[in-house]
């Protein structure tokens, strides 16, 4: 008897990806953009002004409770501070509230794991992969870029390296994380998968003096191992 294959997992951004002339791999389980033009063009472009990426095959899980610190057994954080755990990486948002980002495919593992630790409390723990988007706005024009679509003020200073804030992005609700790729500024735009589209497509208009481009998964792994 023949097996009926999982189905493929996409991005709310899978349209606009094809639409540019993305070439797709799979991943997890995700069809992810792996492509646009070249790796060795996008990186020149990610370099020199600014890219954007869709990430929204990365884990996502929301991890609520009074004692939810208590569920990583790690000193308390400061709002906003993000700290490391294994293969990925924890955000304090509120006092009782923790955001999770894994790599693709692993929010199932990592959820089943916290779950464990919190069963003697009162933590609950949210998979929000498939209902939120993730975009990444990466180069040396991000800064100037996100500034003009949120009024936070995204200087180095004011919004450094491993830093999670919620806010509004072209009006819109969105938790936005500062995760640098080697020397470059970098911001994940995270919310739900119904805008994704629409914020994809305003922060493409809004840096279109800043010679945005789009980046594919192969040369952001290139830029991260740089």
């Amino acid at each position: 008897m023949s097996t009926r294959a999982a189905p493929v997992k996409l991005s709310p951004l899978h349209e606009t990806a094809r639409d540019l002339g993305a070439q797709f791999t799979e991943a997890s389980g995700w069809r992810i953009p792996a492509v646009y033009a070249t790796p060795d063009a996008e990186i020149s472009a990610a370099k020199r002004g600014v890219a954007l990426a869709d990430e929204t095959a990365n884990g996502k899980l929301q991890v609520e409770g009074r004692v939810a610190e208590a569920v990583w057994k790690s000193p308390a954080v400061e709002i906003g501070a993000g700290f490391a755990v294994d293969a990925h990486r924890v955000y304090r948002l509120r006092g009782d509230c923790y955001f999770v980002s894994t790599s693709p495919g692993r929010d199932i593992a990592v959820r089943r794991t916290l779950i464990d630790r919190a069963s003697d409390s009162f933590v609950t723990v949210t998979n929000l992969t498939h209902a939120w988007s993730e975009i990444r706005v990466l180069g040396p024009g991000a800064p100037a870029l996100m500034s003009r679509v949120c009024g936070l003020d995204f200087a180095a200073a004011a919004f450094p390296d491993g830093v999670a804030k919620q806010t509004s992005v072209a009006r819109t609700t969105q938790l936005v994380i500062r995760r640098d790729v080697a020397d470059l500024p970098a911001f994940s735009v995270l919310g739900a998968r119904s805008l994704a589209a629409y914020v994809w497509e305003i922060l493409k208009e809004a840096g279109a003096d800043l010679q945005i481009a789009p980046i594919g998964l192969r040369a952001i792994r290139a830029l991260e191992s740089l």
